[in-house]
C-alpha cells in the first residue's frame, strides 16, 4: 500500500467515524459526506460536544467555525491533513 492509499484509507475511516459520531449527538440517521452539521440541526451548544468526542478519538481538535461551515466529508478531509 502506497503513503497516498494509506492517507487515502485513513480519511476515509476519520470520516465515518466522524459521521458516527454525528449521527449519535444529533440524533439523526440521514448525515452522510455531503451533510452540513447545521443543516441537521446542529446547533453551538451542541458543536464544542462534536469537537471534544473528535479530539478524544484522533487527538486533533476542529475548529468550531470549521464544524459550522464545512460539509462532514470536508472536516474529515481537513482533519486528516492536519493529523
Amino acid at each position: 500500500m502506497t503513503m497516498n492509499q494509506t492517507m487515502r484509507v485513513d480519511q476515509v475511516v476519520l470520516q465515518e467515524r466522524i459521521l458516527e459520531q454525528a449521527r449519535t449527538i444529533l440524533k439523526c440517521e440521514d448525515i452522510g459526506p455531503q451533510t452540513y452539521f447545521l443543516e441537521v440541526g446542529g446547533d453551538s451548544l451542541v458543536a464544542p460536544v462534536l469537537a471534544n468526542r473528535i479530539e478524544a478519538e484522533f487527538g486533533v481538535r476542529p475548529q468550531l467555525e470549521d464544524i459550522f461551515t464545512r460539509s462532514f466529508g470536508e472536516l474529515a478531509e481537513l482533519l486528516s491533513a492536519s493529523s
